[in-house]
Parts: C-alpha cells; sequence; structure tokens
C-alpha cells in the first residue's frame, strides 16, 4: 500500500475514533456556539490528526499546519451542520438529518484527502 493510502486509512480511523468514541466523553456541547466547548471535540481531531501526520508529512512544522488545518475544517464543518440542523428543527433521526450528516461526512473526507495531498508535497517543507 502506498503512503498516501496508509496516510488517508490513519486518518478515517483516527476520524472514526474521535467522532464516535472520544465524543461519548464530551458533555454539554453545543457546537452551534462559534466559541463554544466545540473547541474541546476539534481539539481532540486536531490533536490526532498531528501525531498521524508526523511521521508522513515533510517535518514538524508541517504536520503542526496540517494538524490546524484540521482544527479549522473539524469546527467549521461541524458548525454548518449543527446550525442547519437548529435553525431548521431538523429531527436527530430524520432522513433530513441523515443527508445533512453524509454531506457534514463527505465534507471531513475531502479534509483528509487534502491534508493527504499537503503533507506528501514538498511545499510545505519549512
Amino acid at each position: 500500500m502506498s503512503p498516501d493510502a496508509v496516510l488517508l486509512f490513519l486518518l478515517i480511523l483516527k476520524h472514526s475514533f474521535a467522532d464516535m468514541f472520544l465524543q461519548t466523553f464530551n458533555k454539554n456541547i453545543d457546537k452551534t456556539k462559534y466559541f463554544g466547548r466545540g473547541q474541546i471535540h476539534y481539539s481532540q481531531h486536531s490533536i490526532l490528526t498531528f501525531f498521524v501526520c508526523l511521521p508522513f508529512a515533510h517535518g514538524f512544522e508541517c504536520a503542526v499546519l496540517l494538524a490546524m488545518f484540521d482544527h479549522l475544517a473539524h469546527w467549521h464543518i461541524d458548525y454548518w451542520k449543527s446550525t442547519c440542523v437548529k435553525m431548521l428543527k431538523i429531527p436527530r433521526l430524520s432522513f433530513t438529518f441523515y443527508r445533512i450528516q453524509t454531506v457534514d461526512q463527505m465534507l471531513h473526507f475531502a479534509t483528509y484527502a487534502a491534508i493527504v495531498y499537503l503533507a506528501t508535497i514538498p511545499l510545505f517543507n519549512i
């Protein structure tokens, strides 16, 4: 398997771990608050992204930048999703919620594809 494929696979595992396991420990997080406690969740993602990217990136600084990129992307994707669901009063178990959730996950996976691309080009060779 190529290093790019391994990195993408590890980022997907990281995403699953942070979104489905770690998030169960986060209490009272309202992701519709732009500067709220959602930062705990986004930080979990970015810290894990840093450690996943470190062996693949062109240096420590690149891994930090990629983690920051993931943090910002995750923050804004989750903020958008949560705000849409709240404003439109979409029930959590409805078809509409799962359609929005699908777009949310596609945006996260697109973020990981971008991270793989950025991690493997010497543009970030600081």
